[in-house]
């Protein structure tokens, strides 16, 4: 009796990770065939050196015998140039289509951008609109990216892999039964599954190598020859490597399941090319149902292509919004139950596996492999945790799409924020802040110009979230009012100016010269007193000689009582603290930086 299966993590890229969607794939439609087609999932769970897969059933002899035929999990691709060398005993439900799928995406799309501009913003927030009509039914085949990835490519090592897995259709109980003991037990007994493979394949009469060639889109690692021993590459320069064939077919379904792959946006002026970044998850504790709805649902968030950076940061924080609204769904109640237990999102997927690949126009080669994190800083405990996670998110999403990762500034800021997205750890997150809070000035200093402001909801919901210790400094009337100084000594005044109101004076880089000092405590101190010392002298002459409404001014017991939290928490967290809530929002259901402006004003007024 067989229930659970084991897939060892033998390459440190997402390759292992495909194996096990893949497999997860083919054990809950053996169970949900051979139960009559009733409902299954299979559960798949990270366990350090492996994955492994619960079946919900048992996976013996009697079960695998009984699998009906055919089953094609992932279709062979026919294009203009392969079709006459396919296997002629193809049926039509094996095959895709390569041109027709491109043929009816262009269509999509040129239907698309003739849609009235108010049509395609309601798409885009996924409202209903008349026009959205048109486009029904005609939408491009959920997996063209895949296609487009592995033409040409990787076509013909694809197509050899789906022709081979049709070919033993005749005996797939057998085959099935293969791969139940090859993972049946950890590590993994590869030389044993050769072994009887090539067993089954001499008495069937097949010419059905062992191995194949272990193709790069699945294995990002391994690029022609270049993790041969340095003996052996001496005398076989340039060989492909190889791997068991059951396995790169795995990967090849898994594929479909868990990757996203998109080409990436190029700059102005660059020729075109074929950049491309592949997301592959990397499952903590999620069933297989759960992770197609979710993926489902994040695919259509990624249509558009991004820059390599930007790409990064919106996958894990799209990612995370899909899986957070399934949760609310009412398909979405185990999942909600567990991460409830788990409290954060990458307990459930921690994140996603990345490789780039750079076009170097007649080959692709792999320039970079990374790991994603989901946000650590998301946690929930309840259905309200999870509204304000996704408005959370939400806010910045829109912040990290305002920027144009092809300027050298949003390029640094974008950096900056990947490094705090994935951790739970504040220090890099207030780095972008710092400089996020200059970018801020300097955007709505030019004309026309306008960047977001993070709320002081949002602000305070990510803090406590990390550390909810530090609820004691920011709900201290001393640091309220002095970020509410640094807010109306930048982004407000700044405001008031552009409206012709010139009475005070906008503090250009006040939130990195506070930064600056960050460090050093009495050097801290004494920059921030400086500051607050013109910014009162700056009120009291302004109420001297010009007519309301009028900014507060400081205390001495604000002051008393940030020098009390420099002292039991430092210098550095108070003052990034400061800079990051004295360039947001303040607390109120706003839309724009000059309903702020406003409120705050009536405010003192």
């Amino acid at each position: 009796m067989t229930r659970t299966l084991f897939v060892d993590k033998s390459g440190g890229t997402f390759a292992d990770s495909l194996v096990a969607f893949g497999l997860a794939v083919v054990v809950r439609d053996v169970v949900q065939r051979t139960n009559g087609r009733a409902r299954h999932t299979a559960h798949i769970a990270d366990r350090g050196a492996y994955y492994q897969v619960d079946c919900g059933s048992d996976l013996d002899d009697t079960r695998l015998g009984t699998m009906p035929g055919p089953y094609v999990p992932a279709k062979v691709i026919r294009t203009a140039k392969n079709a006459a060398g396919l296997p002629h005993d193809l049926p039509p439900h094996v095959l895709v289509d390569y041109e027709e799928q491109r043929d009816k995406r262009a269509a999509f799309f040129e239907l698309r951008n003739a849609l009235p501009q108010e049509a395609r913003e309601a798409r885009r927030r996924g409202e209903s609109h008349p026009a959205l009509e048109a486009l029904r039914g005609q939408e491009p085949h959920p997996d063209w990216d895949v296609f487009r990835a592995i033409n040409p490519a990787g076509l013909i090592g694809y197509n050899k892999l789906m022709t081979q897995w049709w070919a033993v259709q005749g005996v797939l109980p057998q085959v099935l039964t293969l791969l139940r003991d090859f993972f049946a037990q950890t590590p993994n007994d590869l030389a044993a599954a050769v072994t009887a493979w090539k067993r089954l394949s001499k008495e069937n009469g097949w010419d059905i190598p062992a191995l194949a060639t272990a193709a790069q889109i699945y294995n990002p690692s391994q690029g022609k020859g270049q993790n041969h021993p340095k003996a052996e590459k001496l005398h076989r320069p340039g060989k492909n490597l190889k791997s068991f064939w059951l396995l790169e077919w795995l990967k090849a379904v898994g594929f479909y399941r868990a990757a996203l792959t998109k080409q990436l946006r190029q700059p102005k002026g660059v020729k075109r090319k074929r950049d491309r970044k592949t997301y592959v998850l990397a499952p903590a504790e999620i069933e297989l149902r759960e992770c197609d709805r979710i993926m489902k649902a994040f695919r259509g968030r990624m249509i558009r292509a991004e820059f390599a950076i930007s790409s990064d940061v919106l996958a894990a924080i799209r990612y995370t919004q899909a899986l957070l609204e399934f949760t609310q769904q009412q398909q979405g109640a185990s999942l909600e139950a567990r991460l409830f237990e788990l409290k954060r999102p990458n307990r459930v997927v921690a994140g996603f596996y990345s490789a780039f690949y750079k076009d170097l126009g007649n080959a692709v080669a792999t320039m970079n492999l990374s790991f994603i994190r989901l946000p650590g800083w998301i946690r929930v405990k309840d259905a309200a945790n999870v509204a304000e996670a996704l408005e959370v998110l939400d806010e910045h999403e829109a912040i990290v799409r305002q920027f144009d990762e092809s300027h050298s500034d949003d390029h640094g800021l974008l950096l900056l924020y990947r490094d705090f997205l994935s951790g739970n750890d504040l220090w890099p997150f207030f780095a972008f802040c710092a400089a996020y809070s200059s970018y801020i000035i300097g955007q709505r200093e030019r004309r026309g110009g306008y960047a977001r402001q993070f709320s002081v909801q949002s602000l305070g919901r990510l803090i406590m979230s990390v550390e909810p210790k530090l609820s004691k400094v920011l709900e201290t009337p001393g640091f309220q009012n002095i970020a509410y100084a640094i807010r109306q000594s930048t982004v407000v005044q700044q405001y008031r100016k552009a409206q012709g109101d010139r009475r005070y004076n906008v503090r250009y880089g006040l939130g990195l010269g506070l930064a600056r000092k960050a460090n050093y405590a009495a050097e801290f101190m004494a920059e921030l007193s400086d500051f607050l010392h013109k910014y009162n002298a700056e009120n009291a002459q302004v109420m001297e000689n010009r007519p309301g409404p009028y900014r507060r001014s400081i205390q001495t017991t604000d002051i008393d009582e940030i020098a009390e939290l420099v002292d039991s928490h430092g210098a550095p967290l108070v003052c990034n603290l400061l800079v990051a809530y004295g360039y947001a929002r303040s607390p109120r259901p706003e839309t724009s930086a000059e309903e702020s402006a406003t409120q705050e004003e009536r405010e003192v007024s």
